[in-house]
């Protein structure tokens, strides 16, 4: 019990010794950063500066910060680069001296005249709440990359040698810190957006938000891709100003910008709704990859890339229109689909348990996995190019009875049925296929090769799974092969016996069982022909499980697998060339076991 205590006390000093050290520590810097501290000329927050003055020989730029943001006061008057001002006045608030000289080792030197500073290469001010502090640069010092620097102008202050470069990086003109910015608007409020562009043949493009997508209004209504415009939103965002020209606003004749080529405009919504339109010029001259531009709502000319600028203005209709051909829609809404070519319908629907079909010569489960990827590439097809807006002439195209169709079911939200959709497919030539859905006018042309994606069978995507059974549930394997056979037995307590025998071939046998059980076709081929060998077979398979499953093995196909098919279906399939000789191989080796015995 006493030694209980003693630790128990050894513990309470040891705490209370390590939350002294941690409360002291605290308030401590450590060695380099309290020289790092001591070293620095200015105690203050850039975040609370208000009001910054920049002025050297050639040029001087003031600006004041109002509502978290920056504005040029003088000598112009324009919205600042926020994150450029905010790198100076930290850049100023760590500003480091690497020496000091206090005023009273001075003596008789006048540093004002000596060292530059009675009329300093570079002066910034700053107001932090109401005190005004100021950085005078004077001339370099004969020696190391240094030069002279004092916060006030007073032959008392002491004098500071700050590394240049730092000097360097602080002396910034109305064009480092103006924002070049030329869009402000924030995606998520654009309701209205477009294009007018000017010249001999003048065309208007307006797009309009319509809850989750976007609709082209001008110069036709149509769909509009919401990725595209989107993409073409941001790279409004991301345009920069090349060179300010002038601020006066004055003389736009000489910029092209009375007349403009393009208009690019931008109309948001939110607490303050507002259009924002950018007016596209002339080429520079003597720089054709710059063309002038400038802001309808303000008074500055400057220049932008031609290349980006023509792309955004000339590329927009193009670029908007949704290319997709079939209206879009979610693979989950599809509760039915038929498609229809050369007078042959092929139904597929949406049941519990997966997809069905029904069609000639097949009735029943598909596989999932390929209608899904069916609907898929139906959802992405893409048209090649847009041929005509208002068909005339349906005939022209092969429209007017239609070569093949695909027709849509969807469900809506409230689980009611929507109007069907038809894909018409029409007249084929060596640029592509002409195609039209019932809900537009437009007719399409895609690529030929797509239509190799429509089922021609109905049995054509139903499931490659020949059996599904759980290997614990088969009691008996017979292996018939022209010159061999075998018998596969399994016993309750899972003993495989090959032709009555165990030993080393069980294991194979018992691979082979495991194989049966999950058998998969290569492809189908479709109804049994002649052809396929089957009505005299090569080779029988028999599984017992539960049930008797009996599957006849027929011909050599031309890729190397096998023609097969189930007793009592009417479909064929191929069986792949490594099982048929697998179970061949297991049929002789049973062979060999068995043949001691029956001697």
């Amino acid at each position: 019990m006493k030694q209980f205590r003693s630790g128990l006390l050894l513990l309470l000093v040891a705490l209370g010794l390590f939350g002294y050290i941690v409360l002291v520590d605290r308030g401590k810097q450590s060695t380099e950063e309290q020289l790092r501290t001591e070293k620095q000329i200015f105690h203050f927050q850039s975040q609370n500066v208000t009001w910054l003055r920049i002025a050297a020989s050639d040029h001087s730029v003031t600006l004041e910060k109002k509502e978290n943001h920056w504005r040029i006061t003088s000598p112009i008057r324009a919205e600042a680069d926020d994150s450029a001002v905010d790198r100076l006045l930290t850049e100023l608030e760590f500003v480091e001296s690497e020496r000091t000289i206090p005023s009273k080792e001075l003596g008789k030197v006048d540093p004002l005249k000596q060292w530059g500073l009675a009329a300093p290469s570079l002066i910034v001010e700053f107001r932090d709440g109401k005190e005004t502090h100021g950085l005078y640069i004077g001339r370099k010092t004969a020696v190391r990359d240094l030069v002279y620097a004092k916060t006030a102008q007073d032959s008392n202050a002491p004098v500071y040698l700050v590394n240049s470069t730092v000097a360097d990086r602080l002396d910034k003109s109305v064009d480092d810190l103006r924002n070049r910015v030329v869009f402000g608007f924030d995606s998520f409020f654009v309701q209205r957006c477009g294009v007018d562009q000017g010249g001999a043949t003048p065309l208007t493009v307006e797009v309009a938000r319509q809850g989750t997508k976007w609709q082209l209004l001008k110069p036709l209504t149509a769909r509009a891709d919401a990725t595209k415009v989107d993409e073409w939103l941001s790279a409004l965002t991301t345009l920069r100003v090349r060179k300010f020209i002038s601020d006066d606003g004055a003389a736009l004749n000489q910029y092209g910008l009375a007349s403009p080529s393009d208009q690019i405009w931008v109309d948001q919504k939110g607490e303050k709704p507002k259009e924002e339109r950018l007016l596209i010029g002339s080429s520079v001259p003597g720089d054709p990859n710059d063309v002038y531009a400038k802001k309808v709502s303000d008074s500055a000319v400057f220049t932008l890339p031609a290349a980006t600028v023509q792309q955004l203005a000339r590329g927009f209709f193009a670029s908007v229109r949704d290319r997709h051909v079939v209206p879009s829609f979610s693979v989950s809404e599809v509760s039915r689909f038929e498609v229809d070519q050369n007078g042959r319908g092929i139904g597929f629907t949406k049941r519990s348990a997966g997809w069905t079909v029904d069609g000639p010569g097949y009735k029943g489960v598909v596989d999932r996995e390929r209608v899904e990827m069916f609907l898929r590439s139906l959802r992405s097809l893409e048209t090649k190019s847009f041929v005509q807006d208002v068909p005339s002439d349906l005939h022209s195209f092969g429209l007017d009875h239609p070569e093949g169709k695909v027709v849509l079911q969807l469900v809506e939200a409230g689980g009611t049925n929507a109007a069907p959709v038809d894909l018409l497919l029409g007249r084929s030539d060596k640029d592509g296929t002409y195609v039209k859905n019932s809900l537009e006018p437009f007719i399409y042309r895609i690529a030929s090769q797509w239509l190799q994606e429509l089922p021609k069978e109905a049995w054509q995507w139903k499931g490659l799974e020949i059996l599904q059974l759980q290997p614990k549930d088969v009691q008996e394997v017979q292996l018939s092969f022209p010159s061999a056979s075998a018998t596969i037995r399994i016993s309750s307590d899972g003993k495989i016996l090959v032709n009555g025998a165990e030993g080393a071939i069980a294991q194979q046998a018992k691979v082979a069982v495991d194989r049966l059980s999950r058998l998969r076709a290569v492809r189908w081929l479709g109804p049994a022909r002649p052809e396929f060998g089957l009505s005299k077979p090569e080779a029988t398979l028999l599984i017992r499980a539960g049930k008797t499953t009996v599957v006849h093995i027929g011909g050599l196909l031309p890729d190397g697998g096998r023609a097969a098919q189930i007793e009592g279906d009417s479909l064929a399939f191929e069986l792949s060339a490594a099982e048929f000789k697998g179970l061949g191989e297991l049929a002789s080796e049973g062979q060999k076991v068995a043949s001691p015995r029956r001697s």
